[in-house]
């Protein structure tokens, strides 16, 4: 109990000063990242690649070459104190260097900015332990997470330490790492990796680093903001929090923060705990002080993260190391991805007014991509689509021009109200050609551009079991969009609002599409009646005739990354990689011929060959074949794909997301 112990500690401190001894404060400087996802190139505004013309003027943040010019500044402004510099996770994912060189290239650098510590967050097993052990081989310094059990089988073996001591200044500190518990949903471990309760497990090593006569305790945590807050700055002998994965920025000057830099927290051993964490994409360098007594009592924690803009001047020789692993990755934007049968039309006359190719294209492929979490709406902004793409083949980087603002999928859940209320917002806008304008998958609507903005939707039908109903308003559905419009973006203010088990961080969008096409190949555009404009009185009208709006200025635009190319590595894990498999592809699994819900709005699937002898059937099991999700095995074992919760429910093992071929799957009775 560290409130006894301080009062002990004052009598100690009384009797030591009657015989000349007396006890003395502990400063303890911290510098941290987290999130940083691969920007080993600069940001700019939109958070996406930094370009030359952008540098020259002084508009880019971040990057390696600023990081680690940032960390030696520090380092030697605090030149004889006590330093460390903590890593908070989610290195991995996020641009064309993960893709191409798999956490080699984010490895190198890291090296170079010498950590003293790091969790791993989720990102980090999203190619499972393919990409993360060899990572593992040749970082150079601990990797943490208390609650990441690894078998005996595993890659990456013990180097996944749960805590480590180290001595900076005559004393010892430890710090204990944990990943989110939802990493086996958003990310693929693999079967030989379980990700533990993470309360239950640092508590465990907080104890045992006390027995070992350690003090001072940081938490180096990759859960977020809120659980570091409400549950992690609580356990009995923590002392300081260090977190990561929900990109939060905390501050004492910006009025965009979530929260106070460090946020104090009161833990119930009578003392208070520094909460940090600081936003992603190395746009900051977490910097705080932390005083502790004798007793590794926090007495106080005071800092500011640095925002590390045109003023922090990037090395020179990380910016040549850039140069020379960038190359290879021109030559992936060439790489062909797919085929179309003809153009794919992508203009902001049409995506931002009307049902577009284009839009119907990145809302297919997103709920195609999350269909196996129970997601059967798709809702993509006009705004975001910045190209057409010619007929024939597509390359990565003609993808690339379409999203270049490196999104990511985000899921949630939303009432049917809310979600009406977000298409008024879609549409409120018509005459200005903002884009807002919601491109959809897996529902309909129709709207009157003469009414009132905020009254302009006539009807929104959605696609249940394979037919379109009436939406709910009081039913909740679980939807699909990208991180930007997910966090109130081009509006969608009651998405950031009102949105229930919110993730955003899923897979890019230009992989997801790239995947799609590559799956679906030669892939044929479309217009299927998503969206119907009708007159006042109630008559339809054919979209196609309405003359365009005039265009104005790019919205300001996305935020959140995770760029990533089609070929993966071999046996990698990593469902942002994995080319989604269509029924009625070559080689694909028979599957029941009723279109369910997780089908694109009014796509039809080839018919498929008979369930054969291998169908899953209730009360026996089912090995993974390539192509199942559990929705469709569910389809197949009870005749409803509702019903995929419980075959989850009975494999807490296998991840939703990524389902491992050849492995076996129980099939709970039917009732």
């Amino acid at each position: 109990m560290k409130r006894f112990a301080a009062i002990a500690a004052m009598a100690a401190s009384a009797f030591a000063l009657s015989t000349g001894a007396s006890f003395a404060d502990y400063t303890l400087h911290i510098l941290h990242i987290n999130d940083w996802h691969s920007r080993i190139e600069s940001n700019n505004k939109y958070e996406s690649t930094c370009s030359a013309e952008e540098e020259a003027k002084d508009e880019c943040i971040g990057g390696a070459g600023r990081l680690v010019t940032a960390i030696a500044q520090e380092r030697k402004k605090l030149e004889g104190e006590n330093v460390l510099l903590l890593n908070g996770g989610d290195n991995f994912q996020g641009s064309l260097f993960y893709t191409t060189y798999k956490g080699q290239a984010e490895a190198e650098f890291l090296n170079q900015m010498k950590f003293d510590a790091m969790t791993v967050g989720n990102h980090e097993f999203d190619d499972g332990e393919d990409a993360l052990a060899p990572f593992l081989d040749v970082i150079k310094f601990p990797v943490l997470s208390a609650n990441v059990q690894a078998s005996a089988a595993a890659k990456v073996g013990d180097r996944i330490k749960p805590s480590v001591v180290i001595e900076v200044g005559g004393q010892k500190i430890g710090i204990i790492g944990a990943v989110t518990t939802e990493t086996p949903e958003i990310a693929s471990p693999g079967p030989n990796i379980t990700i533990e309760d993470d309360i239950k497990t640092i508590t465990a090593e907080v104890e045992k680093l006390k027995a070992e006569g350690v003090n001072k305790i940081v938490a180096l945590t990759h859960v977020g903001y809120p659980r570091d807050k409400e549950m992690i700055a609580k356990i009995p002998g923590v002392d300081v929090v260090v977190g990561g994965h929900t990109h939060s920025l905390l501050s004492n000057t910006d009025p965009r923060a979530e929260g106070p830099y460090p946020t104090m927290i009161d833990n119930p051993d009578g003392y208070k705990v520094p909460v940090t964490q600081a936003a992603s994409y190395s746009k900051y360098l977490g910097e705080f002080k932390v005083v502790f007594d004798d007793n590794g009592v926090v007495k106080e924690a005071s800092g500011d993260p640095i925002y590390l803009d045109a003023k922090i001047k990037p090395d020179e020789g990380v910016l040549a190391r850039i140069k020379e692993l960038g190359a290879p990755i021109e030559e992936l934007k060439a790489k062909e991805v797919g085929e179309t049968t003809a153009a794919i039309d992508g203009s902001r006359e049409s995506c931002r007014a009307r049902e577009c190719e284009m839009g119907n294209l990145i809302s297919d492929a997103v709920l195609d991509r999350v269909k196996g979490q129970g997601v059967t709406i798709a809702i993509t902004n006009g705004g975001g689509v910045r190209a057409s793409i010619d007929g024939g083949t597509v390359t990565m980087g003609e993808v690339l021009t379409v999203l270049p603002f490196q999104n990511t999928i985000a899921t949630f859940q939303i009432s049917g109200k809310d979600l009406v209320a977000a298409l008024e917002n879609g549409v409120s806008q018509l005459e200005e050609g903002a884009g807002r304008f919601a491109q959809v998958a897996g529902l309909k609507y129709s709207f009157d551009k003469s009414a009132p903005p905020q009254s302009r939707i006539k009807s929104v039908e959605v696609e249940e079991n394979g037919s379109w109903a009436p939406i709910d308003p009081d039913k909740d559905y679980i939807v699909a969009a990208n991180n930007y419009v997910r966090q109130g973006g081009d509006g969608y203010k009651i998405f950031a609002e009102k949105a229930k088990n919110a993730y955003d961080y899923g897979p890019g969008l230009e992989q997801t599409v790239a995947d799609y096409l590559s799956a679906h190949r030669p892939y044929t555009p479309k217009i299927e009646g998503r969206i119907t404009e009708v007159a006042q009185a109630g008559q339809a009208e054919a979209p196609a005739t309405e003359e365009a709006k005039p265009a104005e200025t790019a919205p300001a635009a996305t935020t959140e990354p995770e760029v990533k190319l089609p070929e993966m590595p071999k046996a990698s894990g990593d469902i942002a990689n994995q080319a989604p498999k269509v029924e009625g592809e070559a080689g694909a699994p028979a599957t029941a011929t009723e279109a369910a819900p997780e089908t694109n709005a009014g796509e039809a699937r080839p018919a498929e060959a008979a369930a054969d002898a291998s169908a899953p059937k209730p009360g026996e099991s089912h090995v993974i074949a390539t192509g199942d999700t559990f929705w469709d095995i569910a389809e197949k074992a009870y005749g409803d794909g509702s019903q995929w919760r419980r075959i989850a429910r009975a494999n807490p093992r296998h991840s939703a997301r990524r389902l491992l071929v050849g492995t076996t799957l129980k099939i709970p009775a039917a009732n």
